[in-house]
C-alpha cells in the first residue's frame, strides 16, 4: 500500500514539474524512479512496449483508445484489469513489478463533471 502511495505521489510530482509541455499529450513510462521510456498519447500506429520491473515483465500498449498495460507478470493482475487510460493526469501502476505509467502534458481538457 505504501509503495503503491509512493508511485503515485511520484506520478503527480512528474506530471506537476512538465506542465511547460505543449501540443501532444504524452505517455511516461517509469520503473521505480527511472524513466524508462517516453511516446506520444494516440499515435498513427500502436506502439508496444516491454517493461522489465521488478517480478518479470509489463507489455504497456499506446494506441487511438489511449494507454493500457495489457500483460503483467504479477499475481493479482489489477494493472491488467484497469483498463485504458487516455486523459491528462491519467495513471496506470503496477505495484508488485514497480512500473508506473503517467500521461503529461498542457493541454486544456474539457471537463468531464461539474460539482456544487
Amino acid at each position: 500500500m505504501l509503495l503503491l502511495i509512493a508511485l503515485i505521489a511520484i506520478g503527480i510530482s512528474w506530471q506537476w514539474l512538465h506542465q511547460h509541455l505543449s501540443g501532444t499529450p504524452m505517455v511516461y513510462i517509469y520503473h521505480g524512479k527511472a524513466l524508462l521510456a517516453t511516446y506520444p498519447l494516440n499515435p498513427e500506429k500502436p506502439i508496444h512496449f516491454e517493461a522489465h520491473g521488478d517480478i518479470g515483465l509489463s507489455e504497456i500498449t499506446i494506441d487511438k483508445q489511449g494507454v493500457r498495460i495489457t500483460h503483467s507478470s504479477c499475481a493479482t493482475q489489477r494493472c491488467v484489469l484497469s483498463g485504458h487510460r487516455h486523459r491528462i493526469g491519467g495513471i496506470l501502476a503496477c505495484v508488485p513489478n514497480r512500473i508506473l505509467v503517467s500521461i503529461q502534458g498542457s493541454q486544456k481538457q474539457p471537463l468531464d463533471a461539474i460539482s456544487e
